[in-house]
């Protein structure tokens, strides 16, 4: 399996770690699922589309409550 190394802010590791605690994983396991998700976000904007936010209302249906922008420094 390939490896790489990373120099990462305090905050940014600070978060890492405390993000990994609370889930009971690794730092590791945390990056690759943010880099799972950081490939999910770019196949959908190739489509066209946008990750975004959504709440669950009490009658279970979902309401979009934002959209993430930046992570590819699209201007919209």
């Amino acid at each position: 399996m390939p490896q790489m190394t990373l120099t990462l802010s305090d905050e940014i590791n600070d978060f890492l770690s405390s993000f990994a605690r609370r889930n009971g994983i690794t730092k590791a396991e945390a990056m690759r699922r943010a880099f799972a998700l950081l490939a999910i976000a770019d196949r959908e904007k190739q489509k066209g589309l946008s990750l975004g936010l959504v709440r669950e209302n009490e009658d279970h249906k979902l309401v979009a409550a934002g959209r993430l922008v930046g992570i590819f420094n699209d201007p919209r």
